[in-house]
């Protein structure tokens, strides 16, 4: 079952996510965290079915 509290009633449809960083940091500023959220959205493609 599903945490999100925002259920995807229409799979074939595109949807985005968004991102609020805590106090606003500049997280893309950096090649380490750059990497760690690129490795996390590759693992979300290629084990959770986004695309």
């Amino acid at each position: 079952m599903s945490r999100s509290r925002y259920p995807i009633v229409e799979p074939q449809a595109p949807h985005f996510m968004t991102f609020t960083v805590l106090e606003w940091l500049p997280v893309f500023t950096r090649p380490d965290t750059v990497q760690i959220l690129l490795e996390a959205f590759t693992y979300r493609q290629q084990n959770r079915g986004v695309r």
